[in-house]
């Protein structure tokens, strides 16, 4: 979820299977039945974009509203599984170096274009779309057949202390904006590195440490406050922040992957008027997602 305040202004935040298993792995498998559509090629990664769009705005998934969730990160390994059920799939994780926690699939057929086999998907699976457990996706296409598979990956033992993570997140972070890219339909020139600041990198840390112990995912705190009045706190004056957020991922790496792959939130990293950013993780295992990233860019004054 994505929030740049320039100064400060309100921002809103950028959603039924058939049956299910419970393996000892304690891996849950989920797979959709087949939808069937009326019958070009698009990249797969134009559906990914779509569903993390979808993510971000709160949506009625029946009669229960759902609040926006983080986007996801596409993996190559989820995109190439080959399994016909739940069966199979965990050796098709197991060929493709996946440790799973939680695991659906959902396919939809008959649907030319990456649009129309959103609209299906939108229709008939807004729950897992908009579950904030998953925090990976694979998409796959064989003709009109669309697979997506969406999974949450066991936290990486290797992770490291928060600050290293965070100037991990910036290398990461400047390495994207040293070249031009497309976030959604709107194309990014190259743009000028940015600087790390301790304080945005202490504003980060608050907000993913409240996240997760109060387990919540949002830009307005429990008590209200926002990125602005975060980076006030920490005594930083500025002229313009913008923040993203993030919920699952095991790794700086996996955590840029998921935000360049949402339009939004790949505009932030990509904002030619920051200069400095700051990045954090906090970890809370009774939370719904375990692990909370936030990052905060911003202009000093």
């Amino acid at each position: 979820m994505p929030r740049h305040l320039r100064p400060v202004r309100a921002c809103q935040a950028l959603e039924v299977c058939s049956r299910s298993w419970l393996l000892k792995s304690a891996m849950l498998l989920l797979f959709a039945p087949t939808l069937l559509g009326v019958a070009s090629a698009e990249p797969t990664d134009e559906l990914v974009a779509l569903v993390n769009d979808y993510r971000n705005e709160n949506r009625n998934c029946g009669i229960r509203p759902v609040q926006s969730v983080g986007p996801l990160t596409p993996h190559v390994g989820l995109s190439k599984l080959t399994a016909s059920g739940p069966d199979d799939l965990k050796e098709a994780f197991r060929a493709q170096d996946y440790t799973p926690s939680k695991v659906q699939v959902l396919q939809v057929s008959g649907f030319g274009s990456s649009n129309s086999a959103m609209d299906m998907l939108k229709k008939h699976y807004c729950e897992p779309l908009m579950n904030p457990q998953y925090v990976d996706i694979g998409v796959s296409r064989t003709g009109n057949t669309w697979r997506v598979v969406l999974a949450r990956p066991v936290v990486s033992p290797n992770l490291k202390d928060w600050p290293d993570e965070g100037r991990e997140i910036l290398r990461l972070t400047n390495e994207a904006r040293a070249e031009a890219r497309k976030c959604g339909e709107k194309m990014f020139e190259a743009v000028a590195p940015l600087t790390w600041a301790a304080k945005l990198g202490a504003a980060s840390l608050t907000h993913s440490r409240d996240m997760a112990s109060q387990n919540y995912f949002s830009h307005r705190s429990k008590n209200g406050g926002q990125v602005n009045s975060r980076v006030d706190e920490q005594d930083y004056a500025w002229q313009g922040v913008g923040e993203n957020i993030a919920a699952g991922q095991g790794s700086a790496q996996q955590v840029v992957s998921a935000w360049l792959s949402s339009p939004p939130h790949c505009a932030n990293l990509m904002g030619k008027d920051f200069s400095e950013m700051g990045a954090a993780y906090a970890i809370d295992k009774n939370s719904d997602t375990t692990i909370y990233w936030t990052q905060v860019f911003a202009t000093p004054r």
